[in-house]
């Protein structure tokens, strides 16, 4: 089958060449002027005709692309809307679980704290039962000087009394 195209281009061929013969059949005389004007009216009609019906089918056949252009993103949308709540309860999952994962650290750490603190008790307690055995709280331990280097002994006392020492 021909394309409208092609039998737009076939159309505006002939159609000239159509006028040019009942032009001169008219002259000639063997056709009436009146039959000639009334053939080119309808010959005209006929293209006009031709001409809506191509225009028609190419602004149908636009709009059909159109058409299913936009189906065709319309069913990536779905897709696309699909693929994102899909993310979206993942994402509320994920922030669920980081949510449980902060409570379980908190817990750990207080138990953690706790324990220490159990700890700490543990070894303050037997020290205070100890000063409670004993009468009273135990004496603390002096502080001692700190020990005297040994050259300086040994430079200060080298065979000589405290008395020549300060001659």
């Amino acid at each position: 089958m021909s394309t409208p195209r092609k039998l737009t281009l076939l159309t505006t061929i002939v159609g000239p060449l159509v006028l040019i013969a009942l032009a001169a059949l008219a002259s000639s005389g063997v056709v009436s002027v009146t039959a000639a004007l009334v053939l080119a009216a309808i010959a005209a009609v006929l293209a006009a005709q031709a001409l809506t019906v191509a225009t028609v089918r190419r602004a149908d056949g636009k709009a059909q692309r159109i058409d299913n252009r936009v189906k065709r993103y319309e069913a990536e949308m779905a897709r696309v809307r699909a693929a994102t709540e899909r993310l979206d309860r993942r994402l509320d999952e994920i922030v669920t679980l980081l949510g449980e994962h902060g409570n379980r650290r908190e817990e750990d750490l207080r138990e953690v704290l706790v324990s220490l603190g159990e700890i700490r008790l543990a070894s303050v307690s037997p020290r205070g039962e100890t000063e409670e055995g004993a009468g009273g709280p135990l004496p603390q331990p002096q502080p001692q000087p700190p020990p005297r280097p040994t050259a300086v002994e040994a430079g200060a006392g080298a065979g000589r009394t405290w008395s020549e020492g300060k001659a």
